[in-house]
């Protein structure tokens, strides 16, 4: 005698047993009448055939859906199948004794008693293959539509906002949760060096900590989707012997009778991960729809876990890169360095040697002049390669100017340039006095250089303007001038046009250290005709009666 549980609807709990002979069910039905509205008088039937039963649709408003898939033809029934009917949900079983099945254990028995069944008897699988063309959704009820747009939507949203994959994997979970129905769900990722999964996000429905016990999975399941790169849907995976073994504590025989979906995180056929969720069929039953978008969810995520390990290794494999390239350029001008104090020290040993002043002064110059290269060159390295919090403080951009000049004065002599000065009074500004002091010995260094040796010219000019708030350090030279497609790249490190001679570190520490202090460096060339840098400084407002003495005419 055919028997269907009501496990979910206004009828929730009832249980009807009909004889061997058709029985209608719906809203006007004698034999199994539902009191849910939103079945039809006449929703379907259940029809014995040759010792087995069918059910029909009747022509239903809302349709009639075994084990979450639509009924369209008389379709075979087996012990333990879901008809949902309306928000009304029933299991068919042919079993005569179902005492057990009615009360608070009816789940508990109605699983004892599906393992005691024939093996097989009651599988309710479905199964959806994650390839691509997968992705692409049929087209679903309105409702489920809503929902599944919105939850595509949102995780596409999320791809490529969240930075690292952990936090895109919480994200996606967090969405599932919030436009799906679920009791529990585990996220299980593999580490990328092998097949190994491992837990990496897991949700309860219950905020009660109390009553969260450890979420049992079931390994078969799971190696299934692994082995098939299937999504799996399972109404009640103890009663399939695929998701059934020995041992049953390596199972879900303590989750009762649950809905649950299963689907691999894949992308171009690499399993990065699997989703598992279920739900109690005594609330919700997952349907074939609901599969295929959760199918859908697993390739998006796929895709994103792949994209963001992909741009992790290139990122590290670009850093690597840089860190090597930068290594071998600094060693060897290191080298070069150091060979020029090597020289300059074989130099002094010879004159000390030969007790000659002269060669012994002239050795130790080297040596000095490749020292003051190699102090340079740690500066700009430390500058450039890590973010410094200027110490800003009132201080006298002329003075400091001034100092810098004391400094390079000797460089300048031996290239026979001629240093020439046009300081404005100016009230003290705040800056980074060590850090200004770098930029303007930088830029200096770099105009004596590049100025010819015979009739060589470096201008060094302050202004400042007190309407603007501002103060201008500009440094120009009349030498060949920079071409124009190398002007976009002289602030770039190790980008130098004076090949062997020079660091490329220079201008890119000194443009980092304005810019830290909010100002602005610019470049003005002429090819023949030189090249001049203005350092552009925020000062302090100051009142027009003292303008006038602080800026002279020519602006």
């Amino acid at each position: 005698m055919p028997t269907l549980h009501v496990l979910q609807g206004p009828d929730k709990g009832r249980t009807y047993q009909t004889p061997d002979e058709p029985a209608v069910i719906g809203r006007s039905s004698d034999q199994i009448h539902l009191s849910d509205h939103s079945a039809s008088r006449r929703h379907a039937e259940i029809r014995p055939q040759n010792g087995s039963w069918l059910l029909v649709d009747l022509n239903s408003s809302n349709g009639t859906y075994l084990n979450g898939q639509r009924v369209v033809a008389p379709t075979p029934l087996k012990h333990g199948d879901q008809i949902k009917v309306g928000s009304s949900l029933l299991v068919f079983t042919g079993q005569e004794h179902v005492e057990s099945f009615s009360g608070p254990g009816m789940i508990r028995d109605m699983v004892d008693f599906d393992l005691s069944a024939s093996k097989g008897e009651s599988s309710i699988l479905s199964a959806v293959d994650a390839s691509e063309d997968s992705v692409i959704l049929q087209p679903p009820e309105t409702a489920d539509a809503v929902v599944a747009w919105n939850v595509v939507y949102k995780i596409a949203e999320t791809i490529g906002a969240i930075e690292s994959v952990d936090g895109f994997l919480e994200r996606v979970a967090d969405i599932l949760f919030e436009h799906l129905i679920v009791d529990h769900l585990v996220l299980l990722v593999g580490d990328g060096d092998s097949d190994k999964l491992t837990p990496q996000v897991v949700r309860y429905r219950s905020r009660d900590r109390a009553r969260r016990p450890k979420i049992a999975t079931s390994r078969t399941i799971i190696n299934h989707v692994l082995k098939t790169k299937d999504g799996v849907l399972c109404a009640n995976a103890l009663t399939d012997d695929r998701f059934s073994g020995e041992n049953k504590q390596d199972s879900i025989h303590r989750l009762g009778l649950r809905s649950i979906i299963c689907v691999p995180i894949i992308a171009r056929d690499k399993i990065h991960g699997v989703f598992h969720l279920d739900c109690s069929m005594s609330h919700h039953t997952y349907t074939q729809e609901q599969l295929r978008l959760a199918v859908a969810i697993g390739r998006l995520a796929g895709m994103a876990i792949e994209n963001q390990r992909l741009l992790e290794s290139r990122v590290q494999n670009e850093r690597l890169a840089a860190a090597g390239e930068a290594v071998a350029y600094l060693s060897h001008h290191i080298r070069n360095i150091l060979q020029g104090m090597q020289g300059g020290a074989e130099v002094v040993e010879l004159g000390m040697k030969r007790g000659a002043i002269e060669a012994v002064n002239s050795g130790w110059a080297l040596v000095r002049r490749n020292l003051d290269r190699i102090y340079i060159l740690a500066l700009n390295m430390l500058t450039f390669s890590k973010d410094r919090q200027p110490k800003i403080e009132t201080a006298q951009l002329n003075r400091i100017v001034e100092d810098v000049i004391a400094l390079v004065q000797g460089r300048a002599d031996e290239h026979g340039v001629m240093i020439l000065t046009d300081l404005e009074e100016m009230p003290a500004i705040p800056l980074d006095p060590d850090g200004m002091h770098q930029v303007a010995h930088n830029i200096v260094l770099n105009a004596i250089e590049a100025a010819p040796p015979e009739g060589g010219r470096v201008n060094i000019a302050t202004r400042y303007f007190p309407k603007e708030a501002r103060a201008l350090l500009s440094i120009g030279d009349n030498g060949p001038g920079i071409p124009p497609e190398e002007r976009d790249r002289i602030f770039d490190a190790f980008h130098s046009s004076k090949g062997q001679g020079g660091t490329g570190l220079g201008l890119a520490a000194a443009k980092k250290i304005v810019t830290e202090m909010n100002g602005v460096i610019e470049v003005e060339s002429t090819l023949g005709e030189g090249t001049t840098f203005n350092v552009k400084l925020p000062g302090v407002h100051i009142r027009l009666a003292d303008s006038d003495k602080t800026h002279g005419p020519g602006r």
